[in-house]
């Protein structure tokens, strides 16, 4: 029976890349149809392999359009961020076009490559190859120009009931996730349309070589071509499923091995406080007091209604700080020299520093005694997000988490390592002498360095900040970093701060929970979310939700966690399993520059 041919238009190339969007889109929170993932490459793969003309349009813009729309809630923060929203997706496009660029340029050959080449990509089953240059794009986007994991493919399984297919994130990250799908994807791409774009194995490494000279794996109007020029044995569904049904076979198997493994209760309890309080870019001193005030009226109730003696009160990103920063004078403090001129010197500013942490510790000791209501015996912590400004050769200013010991006095600190491109900082704006004293408060905050560990009743406490969760490197170097320096202790639970009124309810918070969930399964460790306007929520060591409050209401959760004692691969080994994938990705990316320059 003579094949088919899939019909090569214009058309045909836009409703497959506009197929693909759609199905991963249904995957998102809103819907949460997540088995599509599974299907949801099928059109952009067809694309790649068919050489269906106007492909650089139709999948570029239709990726846009998903992105834009996935993230469009970030526009709610500030009137001007629909600016860096539109760059954002613009940038996030690129690689699903570098992906279908690439899977062009193996499908159709090699200009200019020696057979030898040819056949050693040739020799590696379509699958993997389309694998390796989704994963590795991914890799290369988390940490290019700062990096985000938010929407990687394989967050389209977080909302998996059962969690099962999640829990190879322990050894691969997000990375193995979306490894799988990519194999089951092309494993279903090659039984749909096996009669239209199955593999024609050509008589000799020459005629392949001389069919792909002809062909620009960059171009849109390149001769449209109805069959993959990939050897039959490495190609369609004689590969590909069985490829996609071992790999779904072993990671269910290990998936079901990994939720079984006991855990252990702690007698920790902490309190998750959280609100929908309206902020404001730019907020007023008296708004950041009511505020405080608000979650402290909040926290007195619960604490004192809770049956459980409760060892830590959580309260989101910058809610503790009521308008009173932590102060802290190093060592090498210096008065800057406008202060210097106006009479002041080193001991009046240490004295004005100290006074400042004096009347900060004096309000924590009167809400740690509100909480325990008299009774000295349930005086718990507070962990909290509030500013931090220290004073050293130059005044820095962190976003950051205070730890408030039961006494009320700062037990420790976290500054933020990771900033908010443009919300929080602008790229080397503080090297330019004129445009650094033009930027407005709260672009101008510095990173802290490295991780710190709260210690909360028996547990240790990692602490996150923000966005932190959602760039997925962050929380896997702070373990691996903890581990490695005192491999028999490291942190119990991780708890993350997070202020997420800023968009409004959107899909961007829980895409934000869903980050969290791939990262409490990567650091094997519970996550304990506190956020205003966010996800307020108590996610095991293996990614599932135990508890979560509405956004747009006020409420606590009281989390008592089971503590998971694996050290996970993906801690102890970070991304060598994505780290050739992203190198591959490189190389390609860099071939099919030279071959653009070639044809020139």
């Amino acid at each position: 029976m003579k094949p088919s041919v899939w019909k090569s238009s214009k058309k045909t190339t836009w409703l497959a890349a506009i197929a693909s969007v759609v199905l991963l889109s249904l995957c998102g929170p809103s819907t949460n149809l997540w088995p599509l993932c599974f299907i949801g490459l099928v059109g952009i793969l067809q694309i790649g392999r068919t050489n269906l003309p106007g492909w650089k349009s139709a999948v570029y813009v239709s990726f846009f359009a998903f992105y834009f729309i996935s993230l469009q809630g970030l526009r709610h923060a500030h009137p001007l961020m629909i600016v860096p929203l539109i760059v954002f997706a613009a940038y996030l496009s690129v690689y699903p076009l570098l992906f279908v660029a690439m899977l062009r340029r193996i499908t159709t050959g090699a200009p200019g490559s020696t057979s030898a080449a040819s056949n050693a990509i040739r020799s590696v089953p379509f699958s993997i190859v389309a694998a390796i240059l989704w994963v590795g794009g991914e890799l290369v986007r988390n940490y290019f120009a700062t990096g985000i994991s938010v929407l990687m493919l394989g967050h389209s399984l977080a909302g998996m009931p059962s969690g099962i297919l999640l829990q190879i994130a322990d050894c691969f990250g997000t990375y193995g996730v979306s490894f799988l799908i990519v194999l089951v994807n092309v494993a279903v791409a090659d039984v749909v349309f096996r009669n239209s774009t199955r593999a024609s194995n050509p008589a000799s490494t020459e005629d392949f070589d001389q069919a792909a000279e002809s062909s620009d794996p960059m171009s849109s109007d390149s001769e449209p071509v109805t069959s993959s020029r990939w050897p039959l044995a490495c190609n369609g569904y004689i590969t590909s499923v069985p490829i996609a049904v071992i790999a779904l076979g072993l990671t269910y198997a290990y998936g079901s091995r990994a939720l079984d493994y006991p855990t252990k209760p702690s007698d920790t309890t902490f309190l998750l406080v959280g609100r929908d309080e309206q902020t404001e870019y730019q907020q007023d001193f008296q708004r950041e007091v009511d505020i405080f005030s608000a979650y402290a009226r909040q926290s007195i109730t619960a604490v004192r209604a809770s049956e459980k003696t409760i060892d830590a009160v959580i309260w989101p990103e910058s809610m503790l700080s009521g308008g009173q920063p932590w102060n802290i004078a190093e060592e090498n403090l210096t008065v800057p020299p406008h202060m210097r001129d106006a009479g002041m010197d080193d001991r009046k500013m240490r004295e004005i520093i100290a006074q400042s942490q004096l009347e900060f510790n004096r309000r924590s000791v009167d809400l740690i005694s509100a909480l325990n209501g008299g009774d000295t015996s349930r005086s718990p912590s507070i962990i909290g997000g509030c500013g931090l400004i220290r004073y050293g050769e130059t005044a820095k200013q962190f976003s950051g988490v205070i730890h408030i010991g039961p006494d009320g006095n700062v037990a420790n600190t976290y500054a933020k390592n990771h900033l908010v491109m443009f919300g929080e900082y602008i790229p080397l704006i503080k090297s330019i002498p004129i445009a650094k004293d033009m930027v407005p408060p709260g672009l101008g905050l510095d990173a802290g360095v490295g991780p710190a560990v709260f210690e909360v009743g028996s547990l240790d406490v990692l602490p996150n900040l923000c966005i932190e969760t959602a760039v997925e490197r962050v929380s896997v170097n702070h373990m691996r970093t903890l581990w490695q320096k005192t491999p028999e202790r490291i942190p119990d639970v991780i708890v993350t701060l997070t202020n997420d009124a800023w968009f409004d309810h959107s899909s961007v918070v829980e895409h934000h929970l869903r980050c969290a969930q791939l990262v409490a399964i990567g650091c094997r460790r519970p996550i304990l979310s506190a956020a205003n306007g966010g996800p307020t929520a108590w996610i095991d060591s293996s990614g599932r939700i135990v508890e979560k409050l509405p956004l747009d209401a006020a409420g606590t959760i009281v989390a008592t966690p089971q503590i998971d004692d694996r050290v996970s691969l993906y801690v102890r080994h970070g991304v060598t399993f994505a780290l050739p994938m992203g190198m591959a990705w490189v190389c390609g990316l860099f071939d099919l520059l030279r071959t653009k320059r070639k044809k020139k």
